[in-house]
């Protein structure tokens, strides 16, 4: 009986502040040759981190990366309404010729996320970044804009 008193107080206990706790798809990436996934969470009562994976095919390139952000909630409840903040991401690439390349980006990203009492949750979003690498690639180093749409399930 103890068990159950104490698993019923854990969860009241944490869903009593909302959801902290999100995963992610952005379907509109598959459009375009990418796929990405990410995991946020709350780091504070207005404030979240994001690490995501991606899988990226476009123009005879393909590869796999990674990234993180940070995010600033303006409404006081982290995952919830408007945002901005940081990310940075790694991508390992290689072409139909089998030349790999690794390319760092950096930038800052702006939106609006919904999250409804069911816990299905949208999140719009904005960014601009720089990305520079892929020297054996024929190197890059070029300014990013990224729009996107994801959906999503937080708890």
């Amino acid at each position: 009986m103890k068990k159950i008193v104490f698993i019923f107080s854990m969860f009241l206990a944490l869903t009593a502040f909302g959801q902290s706790s999100a995963v992610k798809v952005n379907p509109v990436g598959l459009a375009f040759g990418v796929a990405n996934a990410g995991y946020e969470f709350s780091t504070s009562d207005s404030q979240s981190a994001t690490i995501s994976g991606l899988y990226y095919d476009v123009s005879g390139i393909s590869g796999f990366g990674v990234g993180a952000e940070y995010r600033f909630y303006f409404g006081g409840e982290a995952l919830k309404g408007w945002h901005a903040g940081p990310s940075i991401g790694y991508l390992s690439l290689e072409d139909d010729f089998n030349t790999s390349a690794s390319v760092f980006s950096f930038g800052g990203e702006v939106g609006h996320q919904w999250v409804w009492n069911s816990g299905f949750l949208v999140d719009v979003f904005a960014g601009l970044g720089f990305a520079t690498g892929g020297d054996s690639l024929n190197g890059l180093d070029s300014t990013t804009i990224g729009i996107g749409v994801s959906l999503g399930y937080a708890w």
